[in-house]
């Protein structure tokens, strides 16, 4: 058991990678297959919705949980999951019943239901999932969603940087505040004090609960858009099963390799950071909800917040470490993040080339029936 819990999940083996690029190709070939042997539009879906699940819940999981992670490693990771998993139930099952059986919290409203899916638009969370184990922080919302609107992608873009900027912003305003009311606290050598420290802890459970709520009214959409937008009691109990396996195995990870994102910032380890990052966080994606159902990527979010805040805490405890230093760490995840934008918007456009009627997915050659085939269940 012990030597379970000293895995070193954000840098696996060469068998663990072997391991994991095999089962993917695999899902890749089934879902390749099924959809040239003519696999009616509901199952492709739902195989797809399976993996979405993993690549979506698995690359969002450094903004959402990933603070919560970072702090809580030494708590065993049942305890954990029992909070989550019970929480995410409880927020679907309430969406379900109050839009008469969606769950994606308005965030499709202004996106055409799916009669049949493209390959482009299957293979899309395969693509996620390798990008994740890659560690980069891939906007989920433009490269699946983007699929389904391209319409949408300049106000999803505009939106998404909007947020960047305003979180980049709040970031160095709050942090600048808390580092000169105590700026010893951020000092790299500061240990907290244990009872202050374990006060925090317990906040931090309400913080991550505040934020985890945030981001699944905001982010269900992209995993939701491969369901009919109506789903029944017993898809609902499949969909929800899905989702609690996926973030079982997210939470006994530790978050995967793309944690790191998280690891190499200052001081999310201690609980008093981590919570304050998640209740600023929460909060910005809150009332960007508020403001407009259209959907955008709470990744730059994330990034814009963690960017402020690593800078200025860098310039005002006047830190050892190199300005170039901090800028790199900052750099490498906006880099990271913008190449899979320009990814997300190339793939989307080469899926227009080869599908350029909208309302015919597929090859002329591959059409056997020219009626459409509906995912949509009344």
């Amino acid at each position: 058991m012990k030597n379970i819990e000293e895995i070193d999940y954000q840098n696996p083996t060469s068998k663990d990678q072997i391991r994991f690029y095999l089962v993917t190709g695999f899902a890749a070939l089934l879902i390749t297959g099924g959809y040239f042997l003519g696999l009616p539009a509901y199952y492709l879906g739902w195989m797809a919705f399976a993996v979405a699940t993993f690549s979506v819940a698995g690359n969002d999981a450094v903004q959402t949980v990933g603070t919560f992670i970072e702090s809580k490693k030494s708590i065993h990771w049942l305890p954990k999951f029992a909070v989550l998993g019970g929480l995410l139930i409880v927020v679907h099952v309430i969406g379900w019943l109050r839009d008469s059986g969606e769950i994606h919290f308005q965030r499709l409203d202004k996106f055409q239901p799916v009669e049949n899916f493209n390959l482009f638009q299957l293979l899309a969370p395969i693509l996620l999932v390798v990008i994740t184990r890659m560690k980069a922080p891939v906007s989920t919302t433009f490269l699946v969603l983007g699929l389904f609107g391209g319409h949408n992608i300049d106000k999803m873009l505009t939106k998404s940087f909007l947020g960047y900027g305003i979180a980049f912003v709040l970031s160095i305003v709050i942090w600048a505040i808390l580092a000169k009311l105590d700026p010893h606290e951020y000092e790299e050598d500061h240990m907290p004090n244990p009872v202050e420290e374990r006060r925090w802890s317990n906040l931090q459970w309400i913080s991550t609960i505040y934020l985890w709520v945030a981001w699944l009214l905001q982010d269900t959409a992209n995993i939701a858009v491969y369901l009919p937008r109506q789903l029944n009691w017993m898809e609902l109990g499949i969909a929800l099963g899905i989702l609690l396996f996926a973030l079982a195995i997210i939470i006994r990870t530790n978050g995967g390799t793309i944690q790191e994102v998280v690891s190499e910032k200052s001081d999310i380890k201690w609980a008093k950071a981590a919570t304050i990052v998640d209740l600023v966080y929460g909060t910005i994606l809150l009332i960007f909800q508020q403001v407009s159902n259209l959907p955008m990527s709470t990744t730059w979010v994330f990034l814009g917040l963690l960017a402020g805040r690593e800078i200025i805490l860098n310039v005002l405890t006047f830190r050892d470490v190199p300005y170039l230093d901090t800028f790199r760490k900052v750099g490498k995840d906006v880099i990271l993040a913008s190449l899979g934008i320009a990814f997300s918007i190339g793939f989307y456009a080469i899926s227009t080339i080869v599908y350029p009627n909208s309302n015919s997915f597929k090859f002329e050659f591959f059409k056997k029936n020219p009626s459409p085939v509906t995912i949509i269940e009344k």
